[in-house]
């Protein structure tokens, strides 16, 4: 027994060293908590933004009431492909009243990725899960 879970660990192992060129797509956020906000009957929205240029959104989420209960996944649109080792993208939580409520960065060197993965990124005013998949290619 000991030498399967030796061989599947090694398995895993040597299948996240290849990962390192591949596009990652995300398909869902899920947002797990914010700071308080102003505006209960605000639409809250996830949008991403690519690191080298933060001005251009390149995903978006649906809107989700303020006022209802959080966890709360919201499906990205576009799914997009992104190369994740590269370069970082940004995650921002927006309101429709409210406007920019927080800001993270999503830094791949703080993470191992083997298979479809969730990364939690958080900061003071916000926390949020990264659902998607590696791409075949």
């Amino acid at each position: 027994m000991k030498y399967i879970i030796a061989t599947i660990a090694l398995v895993m192992v040597l299948t996240s060293c290849n990962k390192k060129g591949q596009d990652f797509k995300l398909r869902s956020v899920t947002l797990l908590a914010h700071r308080p906000l102003q505006y209960q009957q605000e639409l809250l929205r996830v949008k991403f933004l690519d690191g080298a240029d933060s001005q251009k959104v390149i995903g978006i989420t649906s809107g989700y009431p303020a006022n209802l209960p959080l966890p709360a996944t919201m499906m990205v649109d576009p799914s997009f492909k992104l190369k994740l080792y590269r370069q970082p993208c940004y995650v921002q939580l927006w309101g429709d009243s409210t406007g920019l409520i927080g800001t993270c960065k999503v830094n791949m060197d703080d993470y191992k990725i083997i298979f479809p993965m969730e990364m939690e990124v958080a900061n003071s005013d916000m926390k949020v899960t990264l659902t998607g998949k590696w791409d075949q290619q």
